[in-house]
Parts: structure tokens; C-alpha cells; sequence
């Protein structure tokens, strides 16, 4: 690969600062360590001739990244020893980063807002009505402050609401358990909530039944948010996965898996697609459109821990509704070239967004709230995607066709949102006041885009009412199954 070139000043030394954060994570994983340092040397120093920005400062916990897989081979006694800030992070400090990041950036705000239109659709004339959230660290209590309220104000009056909260911050749960039952009773909503205080890696999928406290004739919900991708690692610390057996063809899932969408490679600045049928599901525009992007996506995998979570929560819960929201980004798939240069391009566009948002906000303690989103939330996030492998590799963010495959093998179909649901998530992005914030429909799905580069999707799932199939079933040659 050869650096960009651009008559442009600023635009050219922002260009090789991509290239050469990219060339470094290209020579760690052929093995060339020299190489390497040489090219993260020369991002460093570029990083530090651009100044403050966004691609500058995203280059500091990416370069971190770099710097810790460049070490490690080398010298592991060393590598083992440096400090991994993702231990150190003070948990009310962190909090605090969450909140902000809800308050600064429109994106959780507009799937909040999405989430909860469809399930007021969902659980309409339904009397007891029981949602359950594994929104984990994303989770506000805003959220569902609003869902209470609008429940408060629909026409046949407001069912009696339970509200599992699946969370492992356990003062979080305690200060979001007081503010909702004050705000039930202030609203007179007949209301309850059940607290878990665990990851959900970590529930015992075998007895959800009673972890989430289920009881008979209720309607109900999962709310799923940012949560679902933790799933999947696999528990024998590979990253190979296991393939799920599936109720369809093995053609047709092929063939679904082979037309998972992914950027553009853009190479000097023009895009060149490999499907053009793909055209309109991908997002040329980028902050880093220098970068190649992953040229492929990542097979179609699902491991048996999220097999076991999606058969139970269909079998056990039973829910009217599945509402998903996910990160839009391949950083599930086991090259960590490929894995780096998607993550360069995506969290590009979620700094931009953050300055953008922060500059909008026109406060004074804006760019100090945006720093520490930027510190404790997406560079946690992206020590998550680039540091870790195995089983302790949490953040294997996946695309929605990746996702709504997956939706579809477990026994979920999906519930295409309705225009009032896409309506919602508009008009939070609308009413933010940050102009690059968009919204596209696709296949009866939401994705929330900054200046047209997907980054969050908002799907909605309900059982198909055929029988789902999961680990022990084999493909016969016929295309039928033996379980």
C-alpha cells in the first residue's frame, strides 16, 4: 500500500497519519516488528505536528493499541507488566463518562426513542405488561422514566409495568430503582422492578426463568442494546466460532452470508465497490475515506453461548417483541489488520460526531464532558475491539445482516418498524442540533448514521411460531435435518 497523496496540506498529513496507523497494524500482523515501529513512530509524530481534532486524538488509543500488540511478541514479560488503563478506571468516574456520552451524543437518545415506540405498538390493550432491558453499561434511567410516561399517557390508560433491569453496576441499579419508583408513583403508574446485577455473558441461560423473575400471564418484552455482540466470544477462548445448525439450506444461508454488506474500499479517494447491488446499504462517506476497509466480513458464526441466550429467551420468555440495537461495524472477524482498519474508519466517525455534538452544546464544560466520553467510553471500547483476543474479547461488533441472520436461524423474524417508530428516532436526531446526524431505512430497520456512515442499527424481532432448531440438529445430504 502506498501513502496518499493529496495537494491539500492539512487534508495530506491527516491522510498519512491514517495510512501509517494502518501500515503498522498490517506489519504486527505479518510479523514485521521494525516495519512496524518505524510506521507507528511515523503516526506519533504526525499525530503530534495535526494538533487537537478528532483523527489526532483518536490516534492516541489507537496507537496504544498498536503499541501493546507491537511489544507483546517481543518482549511479553513487558507487555504483561504495563498498565492497562481498563483496570484502573474509576467505576463513578465511568458513570459519569456514560451519562455524558447519553446527554452529548443524539444516537442513544434516537434508539431509546425507537425502542420504546415499539414496544408501546407491540404491548397495545396488554394489561401486565413485563419489559425486560439488557442494556448493561449503555442503560439511563431516563430511558425508562420515558417508557413510564408513555405508557402514563395511552388512551386506554397504563398497564400494570414490571421492569427487569439486567445490569453489573449494583449502585447504578440501587439510584435507578428509587428515581423510577418515585416517578411511578408521582405518575401513578402501578409498577415494579426487578434488578440483576450481572454481565450477560454471565446469567445462567439454563434458568432464566428465575433469574428474571418471570411470572404467568404477563406480555413480554426484550430490549437488547449494545449488549447482544458480548455473546459472541467463544467460551473455548478461540476465535473460529462454532456454526450454528440451521432450519434453512446450507445454500440459502451461504448465499445470505456472502451479501452482508460492508464499506466500500476507498483507495485515493475512490470508492470501489465489489457489489454494486450493495451500493445503497454502504457508507462511502467517511471521515478516513484513505482507509481500506475489510475487504471481507466474517463467516457467518454463531457460538453456543449466544445459541443457549437466543433459544432460551425465545422458549423461556416467550417475549411479544425483541427490540435490538447494535453497533454497524465488522470488528467481529479474526484478521486484526482488517479488524484495525474498520475500526479506524467507524470510531473516526464517532469522534467527529462527539466534536461536532460538543461544539453544538456550546457550554463551557462541553469539550471537558466530551473528553471523558472519549476516554472512559470509546477508548474502552476500542481497547476492547483492538487489544483483546479470546474468549476475553467482549466487543465483536457485527452488521445488521449479520445479526438479522443469526435472528432468523435462532427462530425470530424480524418486525419491520413502523413509520411512527422511524418517525421518533428522526425527530430526536432532528431536534439535537447537530446537522451530520441522519437516519436511513433499511429492510424494515433503522440505522443511525453520521454524514451517511452507518453507525448504530435498531431492529425489531418476534417469534416465528415454527419450531427452532440449535445445537445437536446435523444437515442431512437433502438439505433436511437429524436431530
Amino acid at each position: 500500500m502506498h501513502p496518499p497523496t493529496t495537494e491539500n496540506g492539512p487534508a495530506r498529513r491527516l491522510a498519512h497519519l491514517g495510512w501509517a496507523l494502518c501500515e503498522c497494524a498490517a506489519d504486527i500482523e505479518a510479523g514485521s516488528m521494525e516495519k512496524a515501529g518505524r510506521c507507528l513512530s511515523q503516526a506519533m509524530g504526525l499525530a503530534a505536528a495535526i494538533g487537537d481534532g478528532p483523527l489526532p486524538r483518536l490516534a492516541e488509543p489507537m496507537a496504544y493499541c498498536l503499541a501493546r500488540r507491537l511489544i507483546r511478541p517481543m518482549i511479553p514479560a513487558v507487555a504483561d507488566a504495563l498498565i492497562d488503563p481498563s483496570d484502573h478506571l474509576d467505576r463513578r468516574c465511568v458513570r459519569a463518562a456514560r451519562r455524558n456520552f447519553f446527554k452529548l451524543s443524539p444516537f442513544p437518545k434516537a434508539a431509546v426513542a425507537v425502542a420504546n415506540r415499539v414496544l408501546l405498538e407491540a404491548m397495545e390493550n396488554e394489561k401486565n405488561v413485563h419489559v425486560i432491558d439488557f442494556a448493561g453499561p449503555a442503560a439511563q434511567p431516563c430511558q425508562w422514566i420515558q417508557l413510564l410516561r408513555d405508557f402514563h399517557g395511552r388512551p386506554e390508560g397504563a398497564p400494570h409495568l414490571r421492569l427487569t433491569i439486567v445490569h453489573d453496576d449494583g449502585e447504578f441499579l440501587a439510584k435507578a430503582s428509587a428515581s423510577l419508583a418515585d416517578e411511578a408513583y408521582d405518575l401513578d403508574v402501578p409498577f415494579q422492578v426487578h434488578c440483576v446485577a450481572a454481565k450477560i455473558e454471565a446469567l445462567d441461560f439454563n434458568d432464566l426463568h428465575g433469574v428474571l423473575g418471570l411470572k404467568s400471564g404477563e406480555a413480554r418484552a426484550i430490549v437488547c442494546t449494545l449488549q447482544l455482540h458480548r455473546l459472541l466470544a467463544n467460551a473455548a477462548g478461540d476465535d473460529a466460532g462454532h456454526h450454528v445448525n440451521q432450519t434453512a439450506s446450507v445454500a440459502r444461508l451461504q448465499q445470505m452470508a456472502a451479501s452482508t454488506s460492508c464499506p466500500p474500499s476507498i483507495i485515493g479517494g475512490e470508492a470501489v465497490l465489489d457489489d454494486e447491488a450493495d451500493a445503497a446499504y454502504r457508507s462511502p462517506a467517511t471521515p478516513l475515506g484513505f482507509i481500506s476497509p475489510p475487504l471481507t466480513t466474517p463467516p457467518f458464526q454463531t457460538p453456543p453461548v449466544l445459541t443457549a441466550f437466543l433459544s432460551a429467551a425465545r422458549a423461556v420468555v416467550s417475549p411479544k417483541i425483541v427490540v435490538l440495537a447494535e453497533q454497524e461495524a465488522s470488528h467481529n472477524g479474526v484478521s486484526f489488520r482488517k479488524r484495525f482498519a474498520e475500526a479506524l474508519g467507524y470510531y473516526a466517525a464517532v469522534y467527529d460526531s462527539l466534536d461536532a455534538a460538543a461544539a453544538a452544546r456550546r457550554r463551557p464544560a462541553a469539550d471537558a464532558e466530551r473528553a471523558e466520553v472519549e476516554r472512559a467510553v470509546v477508548g474502552e471500547e476500542i481497547r476492547g475491539v483492538l487489544l483483546r483476543e479470546g474468549s476475553r474479547r467482549r466487543e465483536r461488533h457485527d452488521r445488521l445482516q449479520q445479526w438479522a441472520l443469526r435472528m432468523e436461524v435462532a427462530g425470530f423474524r424480524k418486525v419491520a418498524l413502523s413509520y411512527d417508530a422511524m418517525w421518533q428516532g428522526n425527530d430526536v436526531l432532528g431536534r439535537c442540533g447537530v446537522g451530520g446526524c441522519e437516519s436511513r431505512e433499511h429492510a424494515g430497520c433503522l440505522l443511525l448514521c453520521w454524514r451517511s456512515c452507518p453507525l448504530y442499527s435498531v431492529s425489531a424481532w418476534r417469534s416465528d411460531g415454527g419450531s427452532a432448531y440449535g445445537i445437536g440438529c446435523e444437515y442431512l445430504t437433502d438439505g433436511g435435518l437429524m436431530c
